[in-house]
Parts: structure tokens; sequence; C-alpha cells
């Protein structure tokens, strides 16, 4: 930690005898880009050797160009800050990126950098590999209303393959009872499935998250917790946090109606969110959001994607009425689900 603090030292002391130096370089045209696109270009030219990293390497290099030390050969990846000139202000902010002090970008530069990437998948439509599994580790029954005989089926808050025993032992042994046990060993199980999408193909409308819509991000600052990246071994790798949001009866947009309007929630900018559905027996009573996470890895030099892992947790509560003969049975239930999808591009 002191040698560290020695070396930023010894910078700095250089960064204020040469607080004068600037070398102008030839202006990089960024007119027409987007913010993404000029945020994206920033984060690219700071690795001013080109080593695929990001290091005290980038800033002596920028220190001596300033100076006129060095010749400048790609004189565009120096100039960090675009104002057309190599300078101090260019390799302080590069030494302020390296011991973490500091940022390259804004968050808002560094969301919306994210979003041109991701987005770049619907247009530049490359070939991947699609994993995705649901996992439900968790599915809680309260039921009432139904009579003496059967009134041990009466239950708060009772893990769903417990009540199917309870139910199983009132109902003596049969196929359907075998067939009961077997659904809720069923429901625990992870889901994978796995897709293959070729290059070019208009499957990745319909497979690439936000299915069947022409964007796969449309995130705002406001809408997530947290957005971090990294740049190493020739890649960016972004990290998108997201916080937790829960809405109550009437407030979750549900069924095929509710598909554009779950698309203007946090969640569902960037995530496949469940659809769920009711009628005039079915109720959803709240649903929440949580955990969402978003690692993003793309190359450096080309800001194509090379991955992206998907992961988030849901818990609904839905509850529900049956009428049979003088009985009317309510039930509730809610359950916790994990769902992750992973893609690596690249392939087919």
């Amino acid at each position: 930690m002191i040698f560290l603090k020695k070396i930023i030292s010894a910078v700095l002391v250089a960064i204020m005898m040469l607080s004068i130096a600037s070398v102008s370089v030839s202006a990089v045209d960024v007119e027409g880009l987007t913010t993404g696109e000029k945020a994206l270009l920033t984060i690219q030219r700071a690795d001013v050797n080109g080593d695929a990293k990001y290091s005290t390497d980038d800033v002596s290099l920028i220190l001596k160009a300033a100076a006129g030390i060095i010749k400048i050969e790609n004189e565009e990846y120096y100039d960090l800050d675009l104002d057309g000139y190599v300078s101090v202000k260019d390799a302080q902010l590069m030494l302020e990126v390296v011991t973490g002090v500091g940022k390259l970008i804004t968050d808002e530069e560094a969301l919306e950098s994210f979003n041109t990437i991701i987005n770049g998948v619907k247009t530049k439509k490359p070939g991947f590999n699609r994993t995705s599994t649901l996992v439900c580790p968790s599915v809680k029954i309260t039921t009432s209303g139904f009579p003496l005989i059967a009134a041990s089926l009466n239950v708060t808050n009772m893990e769903y393959k417990d009540y199917v025993n309870k139910m199983a032992s009132l109902m003596g042994d049969s196929a359907d009872v075998d067939e009961l046990k077997q659904s809720a060993v069923e429901i625990y199980k992870p889901q994978t499935e796995t897709k293959t999408i070729a290059a070019a193909s208009n499957s990745h409308y319909t497979y690439f998250p936000v299915n069947n819509l022409g964007w796969s991000s449309k995130l705002t600052v406001s809408d997530i917790k947290s957005i971090t990246y990294t740049v190493s071994d020739g890649c960016i790798i972004y990290t998108v946090k997201m916080g937790d949001y829960t809405y109550g009866k009437g407030q979750y947009p549900s069924g095929s109606k509710g598909f554009s309007d779950r698309q203007k929630l946090p969640y569902g900018k960037i995530f496949n969110i469940p659809a769920l559905s009711e009628d005039d027996s079915t109720v959803v009573n709240s649903v929440q959001l949580k955990n969402g996470t978003v690692v993003l890895k793309a190359d450096l030099a080309t800001g194509n994607v090379v991955s992206v892992d998907y992961s988030y947790s849901y818990v609904t509560d839905v509850s529900s009425t049956n009428t049979s003969g003088n009985y009317t049975i309510n039930m509730k239930t809610v359950t916790s689900t994990n769902v992750t999808e992973k893609f690596v591009m690249n392939v087919g």
C-alpha cells in the first residue's frame, strides 16, 4: 500500500511539473454519435498502449505524449476528454481511473454505453447459445373453507410438497394420489432449456431479452441500483444491479393485455418478467421482483457482445376461489422463483 502511494505521489508530481504541457491532436469526429457511443469510444481509447487493460503504463504514455517526449501515432487514443488536446488533464483522469479514485465516465454514460452494446444484439444478430433455468425453491399454501371432514386441509403457509402429502394421507393410495405426489416433486426441480440461434436469424427477436421486442435494454439510471465496469483481457465487463420492487393488487400489468405496460417497469426494461393471469376466480395480490443482476462482457476493440448473464427472482402472491357444492374453498399461493439466462455469442 505504501509502495502504491509512492508511485501515485511520483506521478502526481510529474503532473504538476507538466501542468502547462499539451499537444494538439486532430479532432475526433463525434458528431452524430449518441451518448452511449461516445462513452464506449472513451472506454476503448483509454487503453492507449493497446494491451487490453488499464494500467499506469497508460498514464505514463499520456504524460509523455503531453510533454512531447514521444511521438503520437494513434493520437485519438490519448485525448480522453475529447477537447482536441493531449494534456495533463487526460493523464490525471487516467490515473484516477487506474487507482480507483475516479471514473472515466459517469454512471449515466456507462449505462448508455451498456445499452448501446446490448441493443446491438438485436441489430447485429450474432449467433448464440442460450441456457435458461427456472428454479422454484418455495411454494407456500394457505387455505380455508374445507368442511369438518377435511378440516386438516385448512392450513397457513404450508410448503406445497407437505400439503400434498397431507392431502394424500386423506385420499389413500390411488393413481391420482401418485400423480399428485409426482407433480409436487416436479415443481421444485430446476427447469432448464437450451437453444442455439444461428447468426443473422430472425429468432433473435424471440429468444434474446427482452423477448419479442426490437430492443434489449431501455434502462435509465433511475431504474437501477448500480452499474460498474472493468476492463481486462481485451474485454469490457459491465455489472448492472437492480433494486427490489413490489407491486400490490392491481399494480402489476398481468396477462397479454399488460405486455407493453410490463416493459415500462424497471425490470421489464431488461428482463423477461412473468405475465401472470387473472380472472373472476384468480387475483394477483402482489408481485415482488428482486435481486436483479446483468453481467455483460463485450469485446473492447469492437464493442460486440461476448456473453451476457441475467439473473433475478420473483415472488408472486395469488389468491383463487373454487366452489364445490355448498363449499367455497379459498387458496392463497405464494411462489418464489429464481430465473437465470446465460448467452454465449458468436456461435452457430
